[in-house]
């Protein structure tokens, strides 16, 4: 419960804290940032001609970090804030945060919790005796975020908390990171401090990022490759597939799929001659899956293909 707390005390403003578009919000990408990201015989892909899909999981996650800035600054503050009155109290801030958020927490009542089960039963598999526990600790923690919210606000009213920046951006460079987003009593905020903060949360997203366009474009190559070699061909992409892995091809047995289904029968619903095709089926495409890379590396390598696309580094934190 303690800990819920301390991470209700990190998040609690979060849900308020204004997002303004910057022209880099993310502050995600590496400097200086490269717009190819692969030549492939003298023609180049870009980070623009990535699939949409990957364009909008890339967005969300720069959305995240943006969103996460805002959220670093309030818990910041209100870190600060608990440490400072529970030092005044000569308390310790977990000691604090006992006293003020869970103390102050009562259990719910039986007939709040039969209240919570009826209006969600269909959502909560398991009878009442065997889901009550979890009721009640869901209860609790939605009244102690609520204890913890009004905890924040009271520290954050009492407080001289002076807000700088209606949205906290990342910094354009070295000198940047000395900006002020906030102060509190003596206090500063600076975009070190947030930066410093979110430094596992930015490299993890780049790693996501870097993944993301990486997968895209090996596709993209493979793709592209392929339709070179069917032009040469004077065939279609596919035909120029089938005619390399057909022959390859392996016959898969009906000894092979029930091996399969003995291995995952756990899984599988039915009886193996009921499944038999279809687990056949399944064994037949893994098999063209393989050989369909086989023959993209192949084509790789008889290609001139220069990859600009490099992983993200280890996060350093701003000093």
């Amino acid at each position: 419960m303690l800990a819920l707390a301390l991470l209700l005390l990190q998040t609690i403003l979060f849900i308020t804290a204004p997002t303004q578009l910057a022209i880099d919000p993310c502050g995600c990408e590496d400097k200086p940032q490269v717009n190819t990201l692969a030549v492939v015989n003298g023609v180049k892909i870009t980070k623009q001609e990535l699939g949409s899909d990957v364009q909008n999981q890339i967005t969300t996650l720069h959305n995240e970090v943006m969103r996460a800035r805002d959220a670093e600054l309030d818990l910041q503050i209100n870190r600060y804030l608990v440490d400072s009155e529970a030092k005044r109290r000569g308390l310790t801030a977990q000691q604090f945060l006992k006293l003020e958020v869970i103390d102050k927490v009562s259990d719910p009542t039986q007939a709040e919790v039969e209240i919570f089960y009826k209006e969600r039963k269909e959502r909560m598999p398991g009878d009442f005796k065997n889901v009550k526990p979890k009721i009640i600790s869901l209860i609790r923690a939605e009244r102690e975020t609520l204890a913890a919210t009004k905890l924040a606000l009271d520290l954050r009213a009492a407080a001289n908390v002076k807000l700088l920046v209606q949205s906290v951006t990342p910094p354009a460079n070295e000198a940047d990171l000395n900006r002020v987003f906030a102060i509190v009593g003596s206090r500063k905020f600076t975009s070190r401090d947030i930066e410093n903060g979110l430094s596992p949360l930015i490299f993890s997203v780049k790693q996501q990022v870097y993944n993301l366009r990486k997968n895209d474009l090996d596709l993209r190559i493979n793709d592209m490759l392929l339709e070179q070699e069917a032009k040469r061909l004077n065939l279609t992409p596919e035909a120029v597939l089938m005619r390399a892995i057909r022959p390859k091809l392996p016959i898969i047995t009906d000894q092979q799929a029930k091996a399969f289904f003995d291995q995952n029968k756990g899984k599988i619903q039915g009886d193996f001659q009921r499944v038999k095709l279809q687990i056949i089926q399944l064994l037949m495409s893994k098999e063209q899956e393989k050989l369909s890379k086989a023959f993209a590396e192949e084509l790789r390598q008889n290609a001139a293909v220069q990859i600009y696309l490099t992983p993200p580094e280890p996060s350093i934190k701003p000093r």
